[in-house]
């Protein structure tokens, strides 16, 4: 007998209206989305959409043929040989006009409604090449051209600059003013729960809180988050800041930076606050041997050259991308095994595990991390969390000496960063030198014992956490 995941949840959206539904993984949410882009069943109520009735069923609601109702997420097919222009009028010509369309008319429509958006994409870029904000922009270019009435948004805030999202949230109100609805599902107050006319909150399938805008306080929304549990997320613990350097960063210099420096102390967790998300971006380029440099990487008197990803483990530099929790997973692996690939080379020998303390240390680490989902067969529907907790699990095998975390956490519900703040401190224990960088100074404030306030490709400001009050009021 399968678990009931959604029970009786109800939901009604007018038109013209933008809703945030919201609520931790695992409440629901997600299968709400499987549903309504007819890949999971339900046993029984019903949809109704433009005063049709849909029989819900696997396939029943393809996306893109439902009369109006369009659907956004994070892996969405995109035509990558194609134009910007062709990807967004390539089944509009099919479906409405039944007759070919020269690429001159699909580039004149796109670049009018692309001024019409404020959006500054050049119609004739081939898919392929787009950013994730443009393949975002694309997405809703694309409903918007095949006259949709409900657009539904499944969590796909990537580490947006604040300009990026102003400009998302100036779209959703064009669509507004034009009848057309907004679901926006997510697990974490956003920018966009801030200007939904309604926030409905969803807890183990059922409803939970409903908030108007007026009544919009993030505080609350996010206690409301936690069913009655006592709220997670403001945590402060105690980081083991030491006099020793973790790494010493001298005079970056490429085509982006001019002589970037600056060190993070063993212990120490070092906040990048990168409100533009470029800088962060460019450094995880020079980290991961993807753009060339001149300068130093100094960890423990010793010049490191960031000249592959591959090695950085083996120079104690570990990076983690918030973004890509679950792409850092090995599908086709175990929970064990994808815990032992970074003890592996200290404790094989050919093919053998010779460590056998080790493994069954690492096996039972396994255990605890998956104490109460023993359904976990394979790695393939791993949820973000726990992919999360895998990722910086694995990582304290490799001991890293310094740990580079981009947008750490980007998506993550109240109980995920409640979560990540114990292991980043564990790892701040152990003598691990942290630096966190995010385009949301609040994701900071939590841990870090200093921010560094970036601006292009500087540094500009240096703030120690007993002004942080102050500063980022």
């Amino acid at each position: 007998m399968g678990n009931l995941i959604l029970n009786q949840f109800s939901l009604e959206i007018l038109s013209g209206e933008i809703i945030n539904l919201i609520g931790l993984e695992g409440s629901g949410k997600e299968e709400l989305y499987a549903i309504l882009s007819g890949k999971e069943f339900i046993d029984s109520g019903d949809v109704w959409f433009n005063g049709k009735q849909y029989k819900i069923g696997k396939e029943s609601l393809p996306v893109e043929r439902v009369n109006g109702i369009f659907l956004i997420g994070n892996y969405d097919l995109i035509i990558p040989d194609l134009t910007v222009a062709e990807n967004i009028y390539i089944i509009e010509k099919i479906n409405y006009f039944q007759f070919s369309v020269s690429k001159k008319k699909m580039e004149q429509q796109t670049k009018k409604i692309f001024d019409q958006f404020n959006v500054k994409i050049d119609p004739r870029k081939k898919a392929k090449n787009l950013t994730p904000y443009e393949r975002c922009i694309l997405r809703f270019t694309r409903a918007y051209v095949k006259r949709a009435k409900l657009i539904v948004v499944d969590d796909i805030l990537d580490d947006y600059s604040l300009d990026k999202i102003h400009q998302i949230l100036e779209i959703l109100n064009l669509f507004k003013k034009e009848g057309i609805s907004i679901l926006w599902i997510n697990n974490y107050p956003d920018s966009i729960t801030e200007a939904a006319d309604k926030i409905v909150v969803i807890r183990n399938g059922k409803n939970g809180m409903l908030f108007y805008k007026e009544d919009y306080e993030k505080e609350k929304i996010k206690r409301s988050l936690t069913t009655g549990k006592q709220y997670l997320e403001n945590y402060e613990g105690v980081t083991s800041v030491r006099k020793e350097n973790a790494i010493s960063i001298q005079n970056i210099k490429n085509n982006y930076f001019n002589e970037l420096s600056f060190e993070c102390k063993k212990g120490e967790i070092l906040g990048i606050y990168d409100i533009q998300n470029k800088f962060s971006r460019e450094l995880k380029k020079i980290l991961l041997g993807k753009k060339k440099y001149q300068g130093k990487f100094i960890i423990e008197d010793e010049e490191i050259k960031t000249d592959a990803e591959y090695k950085l483990l083996k120079s104690k530099i570990a990076v983690v991308d918030g973004n890509a929790y679950q792409l850092s997973i090995f599908p086709d692996l175990s929970l064990q095994e994808n815990l032992e690939i970074s003890a592996y080379q200290k404790t094989a020998k050919g093919k053998y595990f010779i460590n056998r303390r080790v493994q069954k240390y690492v096996n039972r680490m396994g255990e605890e991390l998956f104490e109460n989902n023993v359904t976990y067969k394979s790695m393939r529907e791993i949820s973000r969390r726990d992919a999360m907790r895998v990722v910086y699990y694995r990582l304290g095998f490799a001991k890293p000496k310094i740990l580079f975390c981009f947008q750490p956490f980007l998506r993550l519900d109240p109980i995920s960063r409640k979560q990540l703040c114990e292991i980043l401190l564990k790892f701040s224990s152990q003598g691990t030198g942290m630096i966190l960088s995010s385009a949301s100074v609040s994701d900071l404030i939590l841990l870090c014992d200093r921010i560094l306030v970036v601006e292009k490709n500087r540094i500009y400001q240096e703030v120690e956490r007993a002004s942080f009050l102050k500063v980022f009021q």
